[in-house]
């Protein structure tokens, strides 16, 4: 008989190895997911794109809502039901309010700075807490006159430049955040709106990549960036550059101001006006990554809601009319809306509501950590297993939402007109300890944005292109590209804009 070569007995080992292990482990019932294969598990199935699509219909073949898949030795459950996550991200902080470590991300990238993205702990506690003082509900409404001014900006760049609205809305996001974080007047063009812009697209590209080894194999990390396989070390050393910078050339700047005594109110100024940065154990990265995170943070969601914003009027022009026609009978055609305007508006407060549900600026919430084993509806969730929630499909749950593929601010509403008991689209900003923290001063800005564009343009179709109802297939999830055509609603328009805009 022939020898079996080096390969086939490292072959046969492994083949041994997996066969008694799975033989002494002991016995789990995983939520239902696909089967997968020997040693390498569910690898294949896991989604690389449109991962919400792909995880509800898995809920829907297996008839449960919570669904498991195994891939390389990690463990993934995703909910997709509303009672699901309020039971484990809510009813069991204690378990669930960790987050899955990324080396790649993190420890290469540069985005430990995010404090978002800390382990759950006495500074994660820290950071969420110094960070609330400023953004809770009662907080917010400091920050609502640097919100409308960002919106007027934003119409005046329209009426100059109508066809650039995806580059006036990252302008015009961006300048708000930039103001209530650091203080800076920033205009179109401004570097540092730039440099966020491109720091944030590394995130991005880092998740649409998909799992790197290094994740996998932490180790790998020690590997010098000239050793042959070693790209991700040369990919994220030039992704680190760009995060470092957009943590610390604001901050850096509003320090000098500080010191010169030109430094306006803002969040940064607050968290500093009581602190000693030169005396020993001051922990100056917290105000840098405090002040980084909400600067890199603070407009993402925004942006991308509102270019769904944007589609869903183009293809549900009834819905643009009806909200128009509110803001002219209670606002007029005088003066544009404030957000003190908002209970007056119940349709247009309802508008900004189903954007949220229609299409969630990001689809599946942050992966949460369950840190010991733990059960759901009879099946086990191992210790270290990645949980997540999936926002579209709970925000589109027909139980709840009927006919919820169709764009419809009146489900939220009775028919007087009134806000009813439908539960709004709270899980767009996730579930639990995890959830967004700046989900008030967003859903506030998206208001008044909305708001402002409603009133002072018809959005339409560009004549003889055609808008489809089509998503980026990733994490952070816009319309896929389209044009849009923005015409004054009516004759005082532009007077009324450039009387009130601060470009």
């Amino acid at each position: 008989m022939e020898a079996l070569s080096p390969l086939g007995y490292l072959l046969a080992g492994l083949a041994i190895s997996w066969l008694v292990t799975r033989w002494l482990r002991p016995r789990h019932r995983y939520p239902p997911g696909p089967r997968g294969l020997p040693l390498v598990g569910s690898v294949f199935d896991v989604p690389t794109k449109d991962g919400w699509l792909v995880f509800r219909d898995w809920a829907r073949k297996y008839d449960s809502d919570i669904v498991h898949v195994a891939a390389l030795g990690k463990h993934i459950c995703v909910l997709n039901s509303a009672a699901a996550a309020k039971e484990l991200f809510e009813g069991r902080p204690h378990i669930y309010s960790d987050k899955e470590n990324s080396v790649m991300l993190e420890e290469l990238s540069g985005w430990w700075r995010s404090w978002v993205q800390l382990p759950y702990g006495a500074r994660w506690r820290e950071h969420r807490r110094r960070f609330h003082q400023h953004f809770r509900p009662l907080a917010v409404p400091q920050y609502h006159n640097q919100q409308t001014i960002g919106a007027r900006r934003l119409l005046a760049l329209l009426l100059d430049a109508p066809e650039g609205f995806s580059r006036h809305v990252r302008y015009a996001a961006g300048s708000v955040i930039l103001d209530v974080v650091y203080a800076f007047d920033a205009r179109p063009g401004d570097a540092r709106i730039e440099l966020v812009e491109k720091a944030v697209q590394t995130s991005e590209k880092l998740v649409h990549a998909g799992v790197y080894l290094v994740d996998i194999f932490p180790i790998l990390k020690h590997v010098p960036a000239w050793f042959p396989g070693a790209g991700f070390k040369r990919e994220a050393a030039g992704y680190k550059k760009l995060v470092d910078a957009m943590y610390h050339v604001p901050y850096d700047q509003y320090k000098a101001a500080m010191r010169d005594g030109t430094a306006d109110p803002c969040f940064l100024g607050s968290l500093l006006s009581d602190v000693d940065l030169a005396a020993p154990k001051v922990d100056e990265d917290m105000y840098i990554n405090l002040a980084g995170t909400t600067y890199a943070a603070g407009s993402d969601t925004t942006i991308t809601a509102l270019n769904v914003f944007v589609l869903a009027m183009i293809l549900y022009p009834d819905v643009q009319r009806a909200a128009q026609a509110e803001l002219d009978r209670v606002v007029g055609r005088a003066w544009l809306p404030e957000i003190a305007d908002r209970d007056a508006l119940p349709y247009v407060a309802a508008l900004v509501q189903e954007v949220l549900r229609w299409h969630p600026p990001l689809p599946l919430t942050l992966p949460h950590r369950a840190t010991t084993a733990d059960t759901y509806a009879g099946y086990d969730i191992p210790r270290d297993c990645v949980v997540l929630a999936n926002a579209w499909a709970i925000l589109h749950d027909p139980t709840t939402y009927p006919d919820p593929h169709t764009f419809d601010p009146a489900r939220f509403l009775h028919a007087d007109g009134t806000p009813n008991a439908v539960p709004l689209p709270s899980a767009v900003f996730g579930v639990g300890r995890r959830a967004c923290p700046g989900r008030y001063f967003a859903a506030d800005m998206l208001f008044v944005f909305v708001a402002h564009l409603l009133a002072a343009f018809a959005i339409e179709r560009v004549e003889g292109e055609e808008v489809r109802e089509e998503f980026e297939p990733y994490a952070i999830s816009p319309p896929k590209p389209f044009r849009a055509r923005f015409t004054p609603r009516y004759g005082g328009v532009e007077e009324l804009v450039r009387a009130v805009a601060d470009v």
